[in-house]
């Protein structure tokens, strides 16, 4: 295949569609193939198996069969029907987020009861670590502290950094942030975070970590330099001790002026 079509079928798989299907579907879409037997016979897949994909693509809305005088021909339908696997992908996301607290739950029920350990540390690396344990700050129970060198768009993909910044908002959990920059350009479109969820000071001295403090948690990471530390403390009396040397640095801490909705600031 060319690299054009490889890369076509590796977009077409996150739209939910398999390798198989995204062959099939190309072949039909330029014209190559038809009817089963010519698709079975170009992509040496057994006719049966044709089939069974066909049917797939056909009710998935990307395939028609048409009945002529020499049998059955499928005829692919506009690229355009590809929205309509975007707004079913979200409506079983939507499904999703309405039933993962009901398995939450019903995952914790069936976990041996014991004696809990008084602390636990967990260590996470790379990228896919530090999204992991800035996700993991959603369990906040009302409040959020943090000490941040920058807002997520620095390790995170834009829209990512705003569905999560939504998510906050949602969960109705205010974050209150020290940082050692002196101002902020804007950041965010989730204006309600801005105007209700988000407080930030400026703190003096700088610091090499981001930190996050919530419920009994105590966090640490660093994404800048070659490699990506993360690590999560289980602990509620480091929680509470860190929590209380937060609020005597917040107290002291400069106040910023938001500047408009999207979070840009300076130093009042």
């Amino acid at each position: 295949m060319s690299e054009k079509v490889d890369t076509i079928i590796t977009l077409l798989t996150q739209f939910g569609i398999n390798e198989l299907e995204a062959k099939i579907y190309l072949e039909i879409l330029s014209g190559r193939g038809n009817t089963a037997l010519l698709i079975s016979r170009r992509l040496q897949i057994a006719r049966t198996k044709v089939y069974r994909i066909l049917d797939s693509l056909i009710a998935r809305g990307l395939v028609i069969t048409r009945l002529g005088e020499r049998g059955t021909k499928f005829t692919a339908l506009s690229p355009d029907q590809l929205d309509l696997l975007l707004s079913d992908r979200e409506h079983e996301l939507d499904k999703l987020r309405v039933s993962l607290p009901i398995l939450q739950s019903k995952l914790t029920e069936i976990i041996p009861r014991g004696p809990s350990p008084r602390s636990e540390v967990l260590y996470y690396h790379g990228e896919e670590g530090l999204k992991q344990v800035t996700y993991n700050s959603l369990r906040a129970k009302g409040e959020l502290l943090t000490y941040e060198l920058g807002t997520m768009n620095e390790f995170m993909d834009k829209e990512e950094a705003e569905k999560l910044r939504t998510r906050f908002v949602e969960n109705k959990i205010h974050i209150r942030t020290l940082t050692s920059i002196t101002h902020l350009d804007p950041w965010t479109d989730v204006s309600e975070m801005v105007r209700k969820y988000c407080e930030i000071r400026h703190l003096g001295k700088s610091f090499q970590f981001e930190i996050l403090i919530y419920n009994d948690v105590y966090c640490m990471y660093r994404y800048i330099g070659e490699e990506i530390f993360c690590v999560e403390i289980h602990s509620q009396e480091l929680a509470d001790m860190q929590r209380q040397l937060f609020e005597q640095l917040w107290s002291n801490a400069k106040k910023f002026k938001v500047l408009d909705d999207h979070g840009a600031a300076q130093l009042a």
